[in-house]
């Protein structure tokens, strides 16, 4: 017989969730396996276990754990939990291939687990709660083996452990864990180790952020890797990985605590000391768990530098803040997701979309409500500049090297506006040197401003130039490029409309750095326009706002999305 057991830790971290808790926890309890993925799974089970014997018996059995910890809830959040577990018996749900015989079979097995924060501590964030989830299959010791784990002589038998991310007031559709885990078993064991899976969703209310399910459950392949500097091209309630994919990675980031910060022995070394050499020790200071003391952790400096003092030094160069404070702790808990993921792709993570007839999950939207909509726009846009540093710029992602050359020479920001100014600023000075200009759509905003300076910089004006001056000049004739009229009511018009270029004798004025003097002004150097054609280029404007504008001006100038050309925005 083949025997195939499948771990599914669905993890769930819960902070006031009193309204949605019961109704998600019965959602992820109630998983069935519908007959046509049962034949799919069977199926799948040689390639699963190497052997080429497909005459032998098949069996799965899942083993589920509703994994919930409560991370210092104020409200009923733990009353609530308390009473699912006291009322319900989750034991013996099954799912057979053929009901007469037991030559083929998938059999079910769902537990609810509760974890919870000692009385009287303080929430530590849905990073910090979602790794204890991970934890409690092991600490509730439910690894003793049953009738059912029983190995017989003649089995060919393997364990595969996943985890499955769902939110405190998500639902999960019936058959998402039977969806996802076929999905995996699809894949080779190496890439399956590798992988972070997601799925589609719909909302809650139905049609809420219409523009951002449309983007992020259409995704090609191709767009998920491309724009994975935008967003998180899958969101965290759709997570589906194997644990060995998230201990590699060494879960979430945790922010200490205001405790650890006190005590000097505990306080991790996060502030001036750890940035004096390298800001890679400000990383590996945050190990979260324990678990892989050279995890990447994606931290941005001024994080951890005190952003309040001498406003006209970059928060790079900040050395000041000699133990971390209670708004570096709390800035810390955020974005976990953003940093997990991120994490994911520097330790050679893939990505992928499990596309479905229907959705697997209902994602609910409450306004005001969920820890995204109070995360600064500016933190976002900070974690993501430092994610493409190391991961393009510096090429440090282990697995696929990107050619970092094409970059060190110098390249453009497509954006001269309030994203593109703030991703200079959230670059590392080292990396904000090779800015070599600005480019803008708005001829206006370039005539009249035709330069940005700003003291953080140094001693540096950088040139905004239209667009077109990127164009390569490998095509003759007139030029036509996208432009949008601005209306009310969304009622944008998009057009073609003629450009002229620079001729090629012309020359675009730059300062020169005068490092050694910083009262001195800058003297004037030029940039040629044969090198503007060939420097790469990181766009800073939102992408599909346009009515296809933007898209039309970027595909203009010659570039290759993902080589030589980046979203940000």
């Amino acid at each position: 017989m083949i025997v195939a057991k499948v771990k599914v830790d669905v993890i769930t971290a819960i902070y006031n969730a009193e309204t949605t808790i019961e109704e998600t926890v019965r959602s992820a309890m109630h998983q069935e396996i519908p007959p046509n993925l049962i034949h799919r799974l069977l199926l799948q089970l040689p390639a699963v276990l190497s052997t080429n014997n497909t005459q032998l018996r098949r069996r799965i059995h899942f083993d589920i754990c509703i994994c919930c910890y409560d991370d210092a809830s104020t409200d009923n959040s733990m009353a609530v939990l308390s009473s699912l577990e006291k009322v319900t018996n989750w034991e013996g749900a099954s799912s057979d291939a053929n009901e007469d015989t037991d030559s083929e079979i998938v059999t079910i097995r769902t537990r609810l687990l509760i974890g919870s924060a000692p009385i009287g501590t303080s929430s530590r964030g849905a990073g910090y709660a979602r790794n204890q989830a991970v934890k409690l299959r092991d600490d509730n010791d439910i690894e003793n083996v049953t009738n059912d784990d029983k190995i017989t002589e003649g089995q060919e038998h393997e364990q595969l452990h996943f985890l499955c991310i769902l939110d405190s007031d998500d639902i999960m559709h019936s058959t998402r864990i039977a969806e996802q885990t076929c999905a995996m078993l699809s894949l080779g064991a190496e890439q399956r180790e590798k992988m972070l899976m997601g799925c589609q969703f719909d909302r809650i209310p139905k049609d809420s952020t219409n523009h951002y399910s449309q983007w992020a459950n259409s995704l090609s392949d191709e767009r998920l890797y491309l724009e994975k500097f935008r967003e998180c091209t899958l969101i965290q309630p759709t997570w589906f990985l194997s644990k060995a994919c998230f201990e590699r990675i060494g879960g979430y980031l945790e922010a200490p605590t205001l405790d650890d910060d006190l005590v000097p022995s505990k306080r991790p070394k996060l502030c001036s000391e750890s940035l004096e050499s390298d800001d890679d020790n400000v990383l590996s200071a945050l190990d979260s768990n324990g678990s892989n003391s050279h995890s990447y952790r994606l931290v941005h400096p001024s994080e951890v530098l005190d952003s309040t003092i001498n406003n006209d030094v970059h928060p790079w160069e900040k050395r000041t803040l000699g133990s971390c404070h209670e708004k570096a702790i709390n800035t810390l808990r955020l974005a976990e997701d953003t940093r997990f993921f991120y994490a994911h792709l520097h330790a050679g993570g893939r990505l992928y979309l499990h596309r479905t007839p229907t959705p697997l999950l209902s994602y609910r939207h409450r306004a005001g409500m969920s820890q995204s909509s109070s995360t600064p726009r500016k933190l976002l846009l900070k974690l993501r500049a430092k994610a493409w540093e190391d991961l393009i710029f510096y090429s440090t992602k282990s697995g696929e090297a990107y050619d970092n050359t094409i970059w060190s020479g110098g390249f453009v920001i497509w954006g001269a506006g309030r994203d593109g100014k703030d991703f200079l600023k959230a670059l590392s000075p080292p990396v904000a040197s090779k800015v070599i200009c600005f480019v803008d759509v708005d001829q206006k905003k370039i005539e009249t401003t035709k330069w940005y300076e700003n003291p953080t910089l140094g001693n540096r004006r950088i040139p905004i130039l239209h667009f077109s001056v990127l164009a390569k000049r490998d095509v003759s004739g007139e030029v036509k490029f996208g432009h949008i009229d601005k209306k009310r009511c969304g009622e944008d018009q998009f057009s073609l409309v003629s450009v002229q270029r620079i001729e090629s004798n012309d020359r675009i004025h730059a300062p020169e750095n005068n490092e050694n003097d910083k009262n001195k002004k800058p003297s004037a150097s030029t940039i040629e326009p044969e090198v503007l054609q060939q420097l790469p280029v990181v766009v800073c404007v939102a992408m599909y706002r346009s009515n296809g504008a933007l898209e039309s001006n970027v595909a203009s100038i010659g570039r290759t999305e993902g080589v030589d050309l980046w979203h940000i925005s």
